[in-house]
């Protein structure tokens, strides 16, 4: 992993300490908003190389600040997409707002609380257009999505840092890309059987 760490240093080097957080930003902004871009790994990747002059505690807090805020962010912009471009314009194809409603009826939780549950197994996708297309309370569903954000990414931050006091840099580099792989992966598995059992019970009824 020396390779690696020696790349990733030079990249955070050339990017700065106001590149690296605005770089994070809009990194969950697109994940949000756009397309998956496994930011779990990119705060932990930053945690242990990006903002080295600084204290442990204050890159903690500035990179949960990040995720959050980048959540929050990349939510509004699809939610309000969504709505002011297609839902309220009437452009939205019945057949795609039959799927989405089916789909929530299928669901453990179907209201804004699965946007906590989402976290565990991501069974939602761009939730801001779920928040949109269902017409959820904005203020409640956009709460949930930065208390989840906040207790997971807290959560990985914690975690992280643990295993750096424990290990060198770059074991715990190694250990936390593992995890965060596997982690990633299973939630995934689960994710897939889960959608794959409801479209089942659809299919049943």
């Amino acid at each position: 992993m020396a390779s690696l760490g020696d790349w990733l240093q030079g990249l955070f080097a050339f990017l700065g300490p106001a590149g690296v957080l605005v770089a994070l930003f809009l990194l969950f902004v697109i994940d949000a908003a756009i397309v998956p871009a496994l930011p779990e790994l990119a705060v932990a990747v930053t945690f242990l190389y990006g903002l080295p002059d600084y204290d442990p505690w204050l890159r903690a807090l500035l990179l949960l600040g990040m995720a959050v805020g980048g959540e929050f962010t990349g939510n509004t912009l699809l939610y309000l997409w969504v709505r002011k471009l297609i839902v309220d314009r009437g452009l939205l194809p019945r057949p795609i707002q039959r799927a989405m409603t089916g789909w929530m009826q299928f669901l453990i939780v179907p209201d804004e609380r699965i946007i906590l549950l989402n976290r565990i197994a991501p069974v939602v996708p761009f939730v801001g257009a779920f928040i949109a297309v269902l017409k959820w309370s904005y203020r409640k569903s956009i709460a949930y999505v930065v208390i989840g954000a906040a207790a997971k990414y807290s959560l990985l931050l914690v975690l992280v840092g643990g295993l750096r006091l424990a290990y060198n840099r770059d074991v715990a580099t190694a250990i936390t890309v593992s995890a965060i792989l596997i982690l990633v992966a299973v939630s995934l598995a689960g994710a897939y059987l889960f959608r794959r059992r409801a479209r089942s019970l659809q299919k049943a009824t």
